[in-house]
C-alpha cells in the first residue's frame, strides 16, 4: 500500500468527542456489576475489557455509536456473559449524564434491540445521588 493512502486511510479515524471522552459511574442496576466506564479518543475500558478499541459509527451533537473492536473482551455481567457489539451513548441535557445501550451485534442495534440499557453519570455534576438517577429509569437487561 502507498504511504499516503495509508496515512489517509489512518487520518479518517473519527476519534469521540469531548464530552463522552472522562470516567462516567454507573447509576442503573443493569451496569453496576460493570462498575465505571471509561472512554478515551479510540479506547475504552469497562469490567473485564481494557483500552478496548472501537470505531465511530454513527455520530450527531449528543449521541455516538460505536463498535467496538473484534477481538475486545467487552461483555455484559450477565450469565452466560453477552458479548458487546454496538454500544450507543447519548449525553443527556444536564452535559452529566450519559445513556448507555448495549447491542450484542450490529444487527441487533439496527434492528433496536438493546441487550441492555441505563444511565452513567460524572462524580462531580450536580444532578443529584445515584440512586436517585437510578429510580428515575428503568434498567434491566434483556
Amino acid at each position: 500500500m502507498h504511504p499516503l493512502l495509508a496515512l489517509a486511510m489512518l487520518s479518517t479515524a473519527q476519534p469521540a468527542p469531548n464530552w463522552l471522552a472522562g470516567d462516567w459511574e454507573p447509576y442503573s442496576n443493569a451496569f453496576i456489576g460493570l462498575h465505571m466506564l471509561s472512554v478515551g479518543k479510540n479506547t475504552l475500558s469497562w469490567k473485564g475489557c481494557v483500552n478496548a478499541g472501537f470505531d465511530i459509527v454513527d455520530s450527531s451533537d449528543n449521541s455516538v455509536t460505536i463498535r467496538l473492536a473484534k477481538g475486545s473482551t467487552c461483555a455484559l455481567d450477565d450469565a452466560p456473559p453477552t458479548r458487546m457489539d454496538t454500544v450507543r451513548f447519548t449525553l443527556r441535557e444536564n452535559r452529566c449524564d450519559l445513556g448507555v445501550t448495549v447491542y450484542a451485534s450490529p444487527d441487533a442495534a439496527k434492528r433496536n434491540e438493546p441487550s441492555a440499557e441505563g444511565l452513567y453519570g460524572k462524580s462531580k455534576c450536580p444532578s443529584g445521588p445515584a440512586s436517585q438517577a437510578a429510580a428515575n429509569l428503568s434498567t434491566t437487561t434483556r
